[in-house]
């Protein structure tokens, strides 16, 4: 499974996600290649689930790509609960 964090430079809040996206799935015993990323470069890179923040989700929505937005970054039990509910399905 290939997740991207995503966040409007690429070096800000979607590298903590990165880190508690990559702290949560560990826990949970699950491998998974996850990768920051900048707005732009999101849009033509293949992935299997976009990790962001409720913010961009405008500029997010027309990939046809799974979706979790975030509304708090450093909220780790949010990104779980909405993580777990993705692999649930």
């Amino acid at each position: 499974m290939k997740i991207l964090t995503v966040c409007g430079m690429g070096s800000g809040s979607s590298l903590i996600l990165k880190m508690n996206v990559d702290s949560i799935l560990n826990d949970l015993d699950i491998t998974a290649d996850v990768e920051v990323c900048d707005l732009g470069s999101a849009k033509g890179t293949q992935a299997d689930l976009i990790i962001s923040t409720t913010g961009l989700k405008n500029q997010l929505e027309d990939i046809p790509t799974e979706k979790i937005f975030i509304t708090n970054v450093i909220n780790k039990e949010e990104l779980k609960d909405a993580l777990t509910n993705y692999l649930n399905k």
